[in-house]
This record gives structure tokens, C-alpha cells and sequence, in this order.
């Protein structure tokens, strides 16, 4: 199954199923700041909230930040729903995408008044676990990470053999995939990832976060070995002695994740953010 429709399909997940909660009310509004495509997802209390940044994998679009905005905010979090590709003024492909996109949504949450800009979280999909684990090793103002089949590499853009992520204009070094179009996916990610000396250039710098962290991945997954990733990010922070919470949850389901796996996936990322920030 395609990346997108398994992403799609989270989304849905994600947006379908209710959590006994505060339900806070809360206003959308569509972000107006430089060149940022996003809606901010505001619960209305009395307070200065802490605030999530939210997007999606290789689905692109506001689809996921989106279901994430309306999956949290009931919950007294405020959430910043980010498109990063695949939205008018903004690239159209996973190709090439500037990290000084992703601070940028930082530096809007810091002058917004009813934002706590001390409590700043991120959470990211699939792709998107690239984007959130860059953000978060490079920028300490990210407080606290969920990622869910995440890697524990950047890679190489959809469309184009170079870095799917850029730093004042030059690629973050990154994997490109292995044996040709007629694999599987899965044996493609796998091979790319027995070069260690390539892994070891692309590994992000996990050790940089400044907060805890929440892996969520599929024993099954049919995409890339989220699963195995997710244990090599526990194992490498355990011997950099990480001062932060580290929790890895795993489920017997593919990329995707499944219906029956839904309701407590999408507690614990809630739970994660309400607990950290």
C-alpha cells in the first residue's frame, strides 16, 4: 500500500475516535506569518497554553496537523497544524524543504500572546518523523517529540536523489534508497540501512533534544523498519546517557497502524503532551 494512503488512513484514525477529556472549546485560524501554510488550533481557557507543532508524512497537505489539532485541543493544548509540501506557496514536493520552515513556526508561536512559548512540542508521521527529529535536535525551544513509525535517519526527497531536507541551503545528509523500483519497499529502506557508514552520517542527533520523547511503532510495517529504528534510537540514547523520558510503544500492526489500535495510539500522544508541556 502507498505511504500516502497509509498516512491518509492514520488521519482518519486519528480524527474518528473520542477520548474522555476536558473538551475544551477552542477556535482555528488560519496563520498568517511569512510563508507559513498552517492553522493554529487555540482551546479557549485563561491562560497562556502549551502549544504543539503537528504535520504529516509523504501524504502532504494540512490534513494531518489538522486531525492533530482536532484530536488535542479538546484537551487544553493548543496545536500549530503545519503543511511543509503540497500547498499553494509553499513546495509542492517532498524535495529540497528548508528546516528554516519548521523554526519559522517556532518563531510565530513565540510572539503570540496567549501562547506559552516555553511549553513548544512537535509531533510528526512517517516522513514527518524526519522533520521532527531534525527540528527537535536542532531548536531547544522543542520541549517535548512524538514520533510514530518513525526513522532514525533523514532520507532522500520523493521526486529528486538528494536530501529531502535542507540547512542554509545545503542538504542534511541523507540516505538514498537501495535495489531498484521492482522491490519492495521494505527490502529497499533495509538494504540502505546495512551502509553504516551512511547511516552513521545521517543519524540525527538525538542526543540535542531538549525533552522527552515518545516513540510509537508497527512490529509489521511494510513501509521501513520503524519498529528496529525505534529500538536503535533507544539503545543509542541509553549509551549518550540521555537525561530525558524515552517511551517506546510498539504494535502489531503495518505502517498504518489499525482500528483496534487507534484509541490507545491516539490517548498516549495526548496523555505524552498533557504530562510534558
Amino acid at each position: 500500500m502507498h505511504k500516502s494512503i497509509l498516512s491518509l488512513f492514520l488521519i482518519i484514525l486519528l480524527a474518528s475516535f473520542s477520548l474522555k477529556a476536558e473538551n475544551h472549546e477552542y477556535e482555528v485560524s488560519k496563520v498568517e506569518y511569512k510563508n507559513l501554510v498552517a492553522n493554529l488550533y487555540l482551546p479557549k481557557v485563561e491562560k497562556k497554553l502549551p502549544v504543539v507543532i503537528a504535520f504529516g508524512g509523504s501524504e502532504g497537505g494540512l490534513g494531518t496537523g489538522n486531525a492533530n489539532g482536532e484530536m488535542i485541543a479538546p484537551h487544553g493544548v493548543a496545536v500549530l497544524g503545519l503543511a511543509y509540501f503540497k500547498e499553494k506557496g509553499i513546495s509542492q514536493t517532498l524535495d529540497q524543504i528548508p528546516m528554516e520552515y519548521f523554526i519559522d513556526a517556532i518563531n510565530y508561536l513565540e510572539t503570540h500572546p496567549l501562547i506559552d512559548s516555553s511549553k513548544i512540542g512537535v509531533v510528526g508521521g512517517s516522513r514527518g518523523s524526519e522533520a521532527a527529529f531534525l527540528l527537535a535536535s536542532m531548536d531547544s525551544r522543542i520541549k517535548s517529540v512524538v514520533v510514530t513509525t518513525p526513522s532514525k535517519v533523514a532520507w532522500y526527497g520523493l521526486t529528486v536523489p538528494k536530501s529531502a531536507w535542507t540547512i542554509e541551503g545545503q542538504d542534511i545528509p541523507a540516505l538514498g534508497l537501495e535495489l531498484d523500483s521492482n522491490a519492495k519497499l521494505i527490502d529497499r529502506f533495509t538494504v540502505a540501512l546495512e551502509n553504516k557508514t551512511n547511516v552513521n552520517k545521517s543519524l540525527f542527533k538525538f542526543e540535542n533534544i531538549n525533552g522527552p520523547i515518545l516513540l510509537i511503532s508497527a512490529e509489521n510495517d511494510q513501509i521501513w523498519p520503524s519498529f528496529q529504528m525505534s529500538k536503535d534510537i533507544e539503545v543509542y540514547l541509553k549509551n549518550k546517557k540521555f537525561k530525558h523520558k524515552v517511551v517506546h510503544n510498539s504494535y502489531k500492526t503495518g505502517h498504518g497502524f489499525s482500528q483496534e489500535t487507534a484509541p490507545e495510539i491516539k490517548k498516549s500522544i495526548i496523555n505524552h503532551f498533557v504530562s510534558t508541556l
